[in-house]
């Protein structure tokens, strides 16, 4: 606590928590990540920085004192990121049920087709304390009747966008992660969710070299598992090339230097 003002700041607003978590950190941690999914969304924003808080306190305890390895303090912090963004799609999504502008029906943990693919550290379990956390997101328009695209689009471009607004806004108690939607197909011109046809549209036509790169970590990390895992599926010959020109070697090469 010397040494970490921030640490000392978590250990005065969680005492009460991290005295028993103590005992057992990893059951400690496993009943905050199964509890955080079930967040009601009036609690999401409150719920999901003091879940940050909790996590980040009881992964630094044990990072310090060698409980944890590294590998398991990186997969903890990354565990809470999943939870968290499966917590806000599923409630959000519901809301947009409730409200009409989504059919209902499935399993409310598939988001009503929504996707969230986590890329780059969170991808590959290696959040640190300090990690933005990059997602692309996109939904299975197959679920949909066609003459529905244009609404169902709408309501997930609305999920994508508050679900961001719930997990970097600076509020009290700070932020749970900041988010970033950049790494999705040309991310200047293209809404923040799409349907998973354009984006393997964009990946066959005219998807860059640093694409693949960022596709070797991708896994689903909310959502419609089943779906997402298709789209992956359907994108591996697109990241693992049979053949490389020598523009690829090229671009691979700039990209390293």
């Amino acid at each position: 606590a010397g040494c970490s003002p921030y640490l000392a700041d978590l250990l005065r607003r969680e005492a009460g928590w991290i005295a028993p978590a103590l005992d057992d950190p990893e059951l400690a941690i496993a009943d905050l990540l199964a509890e955080t999914p079930k967040t009601p969304l009036g609690d999401l924003p409150a719920g999901l920085r003091q879940g940050k808080r909790r996590v980040a306190l009881l992964a630094a305890l044990a990072d310090l004192g060698g409980v944890w390895p590294l590998e398991t303090v990186t997969q903890v912090l990354t565990d809470f990121a999943d939870a968290a963004v499966q917590a806000a799609i599923t409630q959000l999504v519901a809301a947009e049920v409730a409200r009409g502008k989504l059919p209902a029906g499935g399993d409310p943990a598939d988001a009503g087709g929504m996707v969230v693919l986590a890329m780059g550290k969170m991808g590959a379990g290696e959040l640190n304390y300090s990690s933005d956390i990059d997602l692309i997101c996109l939904f299975d328009e197959t679920r949909f009747d066609p003459d529905d695209y244009h609404e169902v689009r709408a309501a997930f471009i609305r999920v994508t966008r508050k679900m961001t607004a719930i997990l970097s806004d600076v509020r009290e108690g700070g932020y749970v992660f900041r988010t970033d939607l950049r790494l999705r197909p040309d991310a200047s011109v293209t809404p923040v969710c799409l349907s998973m046809e354009a984006a393997e549209r964009y990946y066959e036509s005219v998807g860059r070299t640093w694409e693949r790169a960022a596709f070797i970590k991708a896994r689903v990390c909310a959502g419609d598992q089943q779906a997402g895992q298709r789209f992956l599926d359907t994108l591996r010959p697109f990241v693992w090339r049979k053949h490389l020109d020598f523009a690829a070697i090229q671009d691979a090469h700039d990209m390293r230097l």
